[in-house]
């Protein structure tokens, strides 16, 4: 496995396109934004623009006053990501309203494609009805990477936007403003397009495009703050975690104290990185108050060290990592983890959820509904592996349904990208390990078998090249049932009961 300072992400990037619709000006200047599905799986329950991934077709859309190539390319996208999504069509001239709901229709039925219904229409494009807007690309911890052209739009026919409830819950015209005190607030979750977008906007239309477009450049300098709730501030950081991560997160929680909860990288750069970003954070007046961790595993503390000895801050964790890790402080089930703020509360709320570990604690921050879950829980659809002796199946099922009546509404994992839909979420994780339970009892019968010949039956969807990894999962499985005499040891072999 590689270094933390050779590791390259090499995925491709999905070529995707996102459109700022603008009304009014001035102190009435309002943007339409959309919440995602809680069913989605790329970022539940965050607010965004219209957009979404280009596809085949869009190459085949003619816009006026520009040549075919990827540019033209991504207007088309972003031009039928808002049909779709809202209704708007940014064609040239107006079409009455019938007619765009019929065809939408058929779109979102299947029954055409938009390149279809444009030849059929005749509609018409310009260029200039779209005005370039930034391009962002996915941070590395995203599951999936896009890189996101984002545009203009300024609606000059008389349409309103209708969300159709599917992939979006729901959409809404709203002032920059207004948008950044919800997010201030902790009313809402966005990714820094958003974030930035908004800014930009708040400042006023003078140049407007010109410093949204220098936005994504500027945004990482000097180091990137990834801020999707006011007051937590993520920072991924090379590690050498299990595949298929590359990175682990680490977080600062906190407007004026923060809590830094696992700092993962004992690498020199990526320890610098993370300074650089603290420092950034005291120009808010902010400052690391004391170090948390949810647990041992050197991909979420090898740099304790040097944040202790550069910030000289306490490090707490629970008495079960205090065996692997020095501490100053232990944490037990439900301790207050207090914080000095200069807007809103953010005392943490520590929860012992073994499982993943013995020592294992997530962090919940009740006001804002937030929680920071380790490897308990991670971002996309994963699932983590229980390994024993350290790791306990029954402890984590346990684990997972007392996660699961705390209400939270979004959630910052150890790896992976931070999401909504946290109820759904966990809910998916409980019934993905009770399904896989019953494949395990399903392949036990009177006959002994090992370990490597029960996983062809019980991990016949997972790729070969992670079944090392899936035996320990299943070894965790089996002794969860042997607890629950459902199953039987046999020196290296086990059998059903029965």
């Amino acid at each position: 496995m590689t270094s933390p300072a050779t590791v390259t992400d090499l995925r491709p990037r999905r070529p995707s396109a996102a459109v700022v619709l603008l009304r009014g000006h001035g102190e009435s200047l309002e943007t339409y934004w959309v919440l995602r599905s809680d069913a989605v799986r790329y970022m539940p329950e965050f607010r965004a623009f219209p957009g979404g991934t280009a596809d085949a077709d869009d190459a085949s859309i003619d816009i006026e006053g520009i040549e075919p190539g990827t540019e033209r390319t991504a207007r088309a996208c972003a031009i039928r990501e808002v049909f779709e999504e809202t209704g708007v069509l940014l064609a040239e001239s107006d079409v009455d309203e019938p007619t765009r709901n019929a065809a939408r229709d058929r779109l979102l039925e299947g029954r055409a494609t938009f390149a279809e219904l444009v030849r059929e229409h005749g509609w018409r494009f310009h260029a200039e009805a779209l005005v370039p807007a930034g391009r962002w690309v996915s941070p590395a911890f995203a599951a999936t990477r896009f890189e996101t052209e984002f545009f203009l739009a300024r609606l000059t026919h008389a349409q309103e936007p209708h969300i159709r409830p599917g992939e979006l819950a729901s959409g809404e015209w709203i002032s920059p403003l207004t948008a950044l005190r919800r997010w201030q607030a902790g009313a809402e979750t966005f990714a820094a397009p958003v974030l930035y977008t908004m800014i930009a906007l708040g400042q006023g239309e003078e140049d407007l495009p010109r410093r949204l477009t220098e936005w994504p450049e500027a945004s990482g300098k000097p180091v990137r703050r990834i801020e999707l709730k006011w007051g937590i501030v993520l920072h991924p950081m090379k590690t050498r975690p299990l595949p298929p991560a590359t990175h682990s997160n680490t977080y600062l929680v906190g407007d004026r104290e923060m809590a830094l909860i696992d700092p993962g990288s004992g690498d020199e750069a990526e320890l610098q990185r993370l300074f650089d970003l603290i420092e950034m954070l005291g120009t808010d007046q902010r400052k690391v108050q004391v170090v948390l961790l949810t647990h041992h595993h050197p991909d979420h503390v090898a740099g304790v060290e040097a944040v202790r000895q550069r910030y000289g801050v306490k490090v707490g964790a629970h008495p079960e990592t205090a065996k692997h890790v020095r501490v100053d402080f232990s944490i037990d089930d439900g301790q207050w983890i207090p914080l000095v703020y200069s807007q809103d509360d953010w005392n943490l709320r520590a929860i012992h959820t073994p499982g993943h570990t013995r020592g294992h604690l997530c962090f919940y921050h009740p006001r804002t509904r937030s929680l920071f879950s380790g490897d308990h829980v991670v971002g996309g659809v994963g699932t983590v592996i229980i390994d024993p002796p350290e790791g306990d199946m029954a402890d984590y099922v346990r684990s997972l349904e007392r996660l699961a009546k705390l209400g939270a509404e979004t959630l910052f994992p150890g790896h992976g990208a931070p999401q909504g839909a946290v109820a759904r979420r966990l809910r998916h994780l409980l019934e993905h390990r009770l399904e896989r339970e019953a494949k395990v009892v399903a392949a036990l019968d009177r006959e002994p078998r090992t370990l490597q010949a029960l996983i062809e039956r019980v991990y016949v969807d997972t790729p070969r090249e992670l079944w090392p990894y899936a035996e320990r999962s299943l070894l965790a499985h089996l002794l969860k049932l042997e607890a629950e005499g459902r199953a039987r040891r046999e020196s290296d072999f086990w059998k059903g009961v029965g």
